[in-house]
């Protein structure tokens, strides 16, 4: 079965609606503890990345002590190899632990003012009888947890990547300027084929969302009328529905396939070439001995850390349109809302 159906989505509008549902939450009653969390989660975001640099720089004199056969030099900066990667590994769980706390405390609130909503509005009564929102109860638990959990991970993301282009851009540059102005330019252009290859992801990941609750429904529909379909002799039809709606469940999810496979073919070289370029570019001034043998791998540990940060589209780009899936379906529930008031208080 084709899927016909096609859904518009103004990338603009949803991203403007998600910035109010940000605000909303820190101005909540809860907003005090979100606060919080996120101060907390920024101190350990730039604790984290100064212990990276400490990190590339320890690794540096590490095994260039290693080369010049100096064991005093390797046993201390082996000691504080572990000290550095005990610090990074302490920072790292609790930053974890107070992201999910964070996304724990984001569901909770939304949760409760969606499903609010929902019973004081007499939303399970309109939407019921009105087929152009479908899943709202898919919308308000699987939609909303999505939501806050991938939105608190791209912002921590997007934040510690702008804090870590600051951090290494400096380390890269006094390796080798060549090699930054190459590890901002492969990171652009990665991005850009990115976005040109997986742009339908966002489409067909927002027809998958409603597939599969279609193709659930209709099977919690079925156990629910059990007895009347055993009375009526009506398994064939159900058995037909149940295929149709499984066949675009399967249609469409080979067109992600599809889609992805492209994308996967371009993100897998692009991943690869990472340890390679910094090597290509630093080996050959060890070989002059323009620098030591410890540059070499503090400037591949820059440079992919610095182009981690440049290339988060490339590397997420598949969550990023899931992503814009949920916020889209999130945001159609709340207009159907608002509409819904406007037309019961005119009436």
């Amino acid at each position: 079965m084709v899927i016909s159906r096609q859904k518009t989505i103004d990338l603009r509008q949803q991203a403007a609606r998600l910035v109010r549902a940000i605000d909303s939450l820190l101005k909540s009653h809860v907003g005090k503890k979100a606060r919080l969390f996120v101060s907390m989660l920024l101190v350990m975001m730039v604790g984290l990345n100064i212990l990276n640099v400490a990190n590339s720089y320890v690794g540096r004199y590490f095994m260039s002590a290693i080369e010049n056969r100096n064991t005093s030099g390797f046993i201390c900066f082996a000691w504080l190899y572990v000290l550095v990667f005990a610090g990074s590994t302490c920072v790292a769980a609790l930053f974890r632990y107070t992201e999910e706390r964070l996304g724990l405390l984001w569901r909770e609130w939304l949760t409760r003012r969606a499903t609010k909503v929902y019973i004081e509005r007499r939303l399970y009564l309109h939407l019921r009888n009105d087929r152009g929102l479908t899943n709202p109860d898919q919308r308000m638990t699987e939609d909303i947890r999505q939501l806050t959990t991938t939105t608190l991970s791209f912002v921590l993301m997007i934040l510690n990547g702008t804090i870590t282009v600051f951090s290494f851009s400096g380390v890269l540059w006094s390796i080798s300027p060549k090699l930054f102005f190459i590890a901002v330019t492969y990171a652009l252009s990665g991005s850009a084929l990115t976005i040109w290859l997986g742009r339908p992801l966002i489409r067909l990941n927002y027809m998958q969302s409603d597939c599969e609750a279609n193709f659930r429904a209709a099977l919690i529909h079925t156990r629910d009328k059990a007895e009347k379909i055993a009375s009526s002799g009506a398994e064939a039809n159900v058995r037909e529905n149940l295929n149709d709606l499984l066949d675009e469940l399967v249609a469409n999810f080979r067109r992600i396939i599809a889609v992805n496979r492209n994308l996967n073919f371009f993100t897998g070289g692009y991943n690869y070439l990472i340890q390679l370029i910094p090597v290509l570019i630093v080996a050959p001034m060890f070989i002059s001995r323009q620098v030591e043998f410890g540059v070499i791998a503090q400037s591949a540990m820059a440079f992919s850390t610095l182009l981690g940060a440049f290339s988060l589209i490339v590397t997420q780009f598949q969550t990023i349109s899931s992503y814009v899936a949920v916020v889209t379906r999130l945001n159609e529930l709340s207009e159907e809302a608002d509409r819904y008031e406007k037309e019961r208080r005119s009436a």
